[in-house]
């Protein structure tokens, strides 16, 4: 079990911390762009 720090850590893509992130930035960046595209829009 202490031979096992010396090795290099290969951390996988999809993550619980990856779909995480992902699942609440893009929905707020695509919330926010159309947000601040009405603000220009006139009715």
């Amino acid at each position: 079990m202490i031979r096992n720090i010396n090795q290099p850590v290969v951390y996988p893509i999809f993550t619980f911390r990856w779909l995480a992130v992902h699942g609440l930035a893009v929905p707020t960046i695509f919330f926010l762009g159309g947000i601040t595209s009405m603000q220009f829009i006139q009715r």
